[in-house]
């Protein structure tokens, strides 16, 4: 008997979203006033940005593999403009005035999302309406209430909802607890945006796919060579948004790390499927425990399931993506009993790019060269914006919202090798097992 197919990795945001631009590979010697790697949406609005800048000035974005197809076409299509607050992170004065500090950024980043949709008319199911925080266990919302008061002293909508509320949200018993948060928070299709960006490119940015800089080198004048495997880029300025791969260049080692997520997207709901959910308007919920799942209905009326976050710095093996898609059918099958088991259509992974102390890299590493990333799982809003605030820093303009990204604390340091890959997988299962209930 032979062996049933394996699953495709394949990203249903990315099969969803129609078809891309292709841009050719890079190969030979070249030299540019500016190069930006990776694709990606801190790479694209870093782009976008220098070409608003510096319109004359030669422009290069590489990717290794498609533009908007890496992470950037694999994540959950969350906006965040509002982070939930920490149990207890605002009793210390400065502890406040770190969260109001970085609440500053994810409000500017929010908006920046809506602007370049608003502005590009990027159809990608934009939805201003907030989401949700919830949980099946009560005592696993710690500090509700405390949570919810500080959002509204501070101008956000946040509203407590209990069993009831959830089950007329969401349409499902599954939760009994939830906190709903707007302020800006916004629901898309991730990959939808991603490629309205690069249609909507200025059109003096030379974009190359399948283009990999393999190795990245200070020039005596500031800027950097790059080395890629058929040829070099020489520029004058670099800067890179590669996130969780940026110690492939030598970049941030030891300072980030990537977490590996696998989630699955259904077919379409059939009528009685919407019938069993009363026909609820399009929702997303996150869960405040670490490990939890997170969900979403969608505008075209799927569910998105995702309950894994492990390191696996290789990335995720078809067996390995069999064995999560079962855990999503599990966890669809908790909260949409009546869905079959064949409803999954596409099932996919991905990374995330995370510090141990949850700050993000936004700075000049050496003279001409920038990075920013490691968004710690935000990085839709976060990397649309601090991508243009990365540009903006590179070509000498200053503003507060650049300062204040600046000033943040870096990454802090953790320990490379085996070690590290012992301590990171036994504290992501133990997170995954105190999670379980809500999974």
């Amino acid at each position: 008997m032979n062996a049933a197919p394996s699953i495709a990795d394949r990203s249903g945001w990315v099969a969803l979203a129609g078809t891309y631009r292709a841009f050719p590979q890079l190969g030979g010697d070249i030299r540019t006033d500016w190069l930006v790697i990776g694709g990606g949406f801190t790479g694209l609005a870093a782009a976008r940005r220098l070409a608003e800048l510096h319109p004359n000035d030669r422009i290069v974005l590489i990717d290794r593999r498609r533009l908007g197809q890496g992470a950037s076409g694999r994540n959950s299509g969350f906006a965040v403009s509002v982070e939930m607050p920490g149990p207890g992170e605002l009793e210390k004065p400065a502890d406040r005035a770190a969260y109001l500090a970085h609440a500053a950024i994810h409000k500017a980043a929010g908006a920046e999302v809506k602007r370049l949709v608003t502005e590009l008319g990027i159809a990608c199911d934009y939805d201003a309406g907030g989401y949700i925080f919830a949980v099946r266990e009560r005592a696993k919302f710690k500090a509700l209430e405390e949570r919810a008061r500080v959002l509204n002293d501070n101008g956000t909508q946040a509203k407590i909802l209990d069993a009831d509320a959830l089950k007329a949200r969401l349409g499902i018993a599954f939760y009994s607890h939830g906190l709903w948060i707007g302020g800006g928070n916004a629901l898309l299709q991730p990959a939808r945006f991603a490629k309205g960006l690069i249609d909507n490119l200025p059109p003096q940015i030379e974009c190359h796919e399948n283009t990999e800089a393999l190795k990245i080198a200070p020039n005596a004048g500031g800027g950097a060579t790059v080395t890629l495997a058929q040829g070099s880029i020489k520029a004058a300025h670099a800067i890179v948004g590669l996130n969780a791969f940026m110690p492939r260049l030598g970049l941030k080692q030891g300072r980030v790390f990537p977490i590996s997520l696998t989630a699955s997207l259904t077919r379409p709901l059939t009528p009685a499927e919407e019938e069993e959910i009363g026909k609820v308007a399009p929702w997303g919920m996150l869960c405040p425990v670490e490990g939890g799942a997170t969900v979403r209905l969608t505008a075209d009326r799927r569910i998105l399931m995702r309950n894994t976050a492990e390191y696996e710095p290789d990335g995720i093996s078809a067996q390995m993506l069999e064995k999560r898609r079962a855990w999503h059918e599990m966890g669809l099958n908790h909260r949409f009993p009546f869905l079959p088991k064949d409803a999954i259509e596409f099932t996919w992974s991905g990374h995330m790019c995370a510090s141990r102390n949850w700050s993000f890299v936004f700075e000049e590493v050496s003279p001409g060269i920038f990075a920013a990333g490691c968004y710690n799982g935000a990085g839709l809003a976060r990397g649309t914006l601090l991508g243009r605030l990365i540009a903006e820093h590179a070509v000498g303009e200053t503003s507060l919202l650049a300062e204040n990204a600046l000033a943040r604390e870096k990454p802090s340091w953790v320990p490379t090798g085996p070690l590290f890959t012992l301590i990171a997988k036994m504290r992501l299962a133990h997170e995954l097992r105190q999670a379980r209930s809500e999974h």
